[in-house]
């Protein structure tokens, strides 16, 4: 399974070589070559929208019961190798074992539950104002789907795609991310295995231009769903209304943490470092910009400080390892510039801010804590998907709501507390998709997952998400 044998592809049912331009595939961890992928041609990119067309209809011949059982093979084919791809996981994106199991089991728990949720698709029966007439609501598949994954939870974030849309009965193509070829391909084998009708699912391969250009702008594909930058988002949609394709964004975010003075410092402190650095801070939910109450502020950035300062960066291959390596060069030094700015704006940098010591090769990035920005510094506005957290004070709720709230994007937000009045206060005030109160876990196969704002519409996982890949069918039926 862990060989780059240059059949990364996934098209009719089958395993193929690309037939473009090569790239290579870089740890991170150690700048190795892992191996050689083969981008998609223009020819294999319709090949795989044209099989997807047939299996459209194949499909719909399955029964709901017949379809959960090929999508709960999906999860035991994860569940039985889950050592194997998690080492190619981690050799792929840097991230530790431990947090690359995780991922494979949230991914695993997609297919399980969305294997029982297709057996529960119901439509609606309406009270007719006419005489004689009943009014019908059936749900049925979309369409063909085309998919973009982003590499820092490839599996987790293709899976969240798929298995919907299987569940819902639409064939979908999936672009996976060039920096996480491999181990995507490692869910196609499960998805091999478990013999959907041939042009089902469907996995590509480099250039995206070309793959968005194609899928775009064929009518055959009636959505897009993306995990992906806000930049990327608003092309896509601008993309897509040429054919009117419905869309699905999950993009970017910058979430806010506000700390009331009524916490246990030590426990929400040692927890919100353990989350920030997760991934080398490089998930869209991640925790990035802490407001803390002026009564404990010195103490929580204290803790803070000192918890940030036992993690373990290294190679994530190793068990005893917290944080692995930024996932390229060019995300190191856009890093770098973060840190400049937050000097330019007079920001206190309690501990890292640098490129890590010791390591000769990798692009390993300290875990940096920054302390009293001003307000109009642009760390507290852009996104940041990386290892930097901003640490600010606050003094009044209403304060405190406008500054969490002041950013363009709004995928989650979290705030720690032990009163339920500030709880419900807050959950309330908060702009934006989700919000955690003294949790960070957001994300599970039942839970509905999305943003608004600039971070995005939609929704993916729980049932809202499966309603993402069907349309409404309205029949009115009058019987003489």
């Amino acid at each position: 399974m862990n060989k780059y044998d240059g059949y990364d592809l996934y098209i009719n049912g089958e395993f193929v070589r690309g037939k473009e331009q090569s790239f290579e595939v870089i740890n991170p961890c150690n700048e190795e070559i892992l191996g050689t992928i083969f981008s998609a041609s223009k020819e294999q990119i319709n090949e795989a929208i044209d099989t997807a067309d047939i299996a459209l209809q194949t499909y719909k011949e399955l029964d709901t019961w017949q379809r959960a059982e090929k999508i709960l093979k999906v999860a035991d084919f994860l569940k039985e190798n889950i050592d194997e791809i998690a080492t190619i996981l981690t050799k792929e994106t840097g991230k530790p074992l431990a947090q690359s199991r995780r991922e494979i089991h949230l991914a695993k728990d997609q297919f399980i539950w969305f294997s029982e949720q297709t057996k529960r698709i119901q439509g609606k029966i309406l009270q007719s104002r006419n005489k004689n007439t009943q009014v019908y609501i059936n749900y049925e598949p979309i369409g063909i789907v085309a998919a973009f994954s982003s590499w820092n939870f490839p599996l987790l974030l293709s899976a969240r795609k798929i298995a919907p849309a299987l569940a819902a009965g639409c064939p979908i193509i999936v672009r996976s991310s060039d920096l996480t070829p491999l181990v995507t391909k490692c869910l196609f084998k499960a998805l091999h295995r478990a013999e959907f009708p041939k042009g089902m699912v469907s996995l590509l391969c480099g250039n995206a231009s070309l793959i968005s250009s194609l899928v775009m702008n064929d009518t055959r594909v009636r959505k897009i769903s993306l995990t992906g930058s806000t930049f990327v988002g608003r092309q896509m949609i601008k993309d897509s209304s040429i054919t009117l394709k419905k869309v699905t964004m999950e993009l970017g975010g910058h979430a806010p943490v506000i700390i009331h003075e009524d916490v246990n410092v030590e426990e929400v402190a040692a927890l919100c470092v353990k989350t920030k650095f997760a991934n080398a801070g490089q998930v869209c939910v991640s925790p990035t910009r802490f407001y803390i109450h002026s009564s404990i502020m010195d103490e929580f950035c204290e803790c803070f400080r000192k918890e940030t300062l036992k993690i373990k960066l290294g190679n994530g291959l190793d068990e005893d390892v917290d944080m692995g390596p930024l996932i390229t060069k060019k995300r190191v030094t856009e890093i770098e510039s973060f840190i400049e700015k937050a000097k330019e704006n007079k920001g206190q940098i309690l501990c890292g801010g640098k490129r890590a010591e010791g390591f000769t090769k990798g692009y390993f990035f300290e875990p940096t804590v920054i302390r009293d920005l001003p307000d109009t510094s642009p760390l507290l506005c852009d996104e940041i998907f990386g290892p930097i957290a901003l640490l600010q004070s606050f003094s009044a709720l209403e304060e405190v709501f406008q500054k969490a709230n002041s950013t363009e994007y709004a995928l989650a937000s979290y705030s720690f507390t032990t009163s339920l009045e500030k709880a419900q206060l807050t959950a309330q005030n908060l702009s934006s998709g989700m919000v955690g109160i003294n949790s960070f876990a957001l994300a599970a196969a039942e839970i509905p997952f999305g943003g608004i704002k600039a971070s995005g519409f939609g929704r993916e996982s729980g049932e809202e998400g499966m309603y993402e890949y069907l349309h409404s069918k309205i029949i009115t039926q009058q019987y003489k």
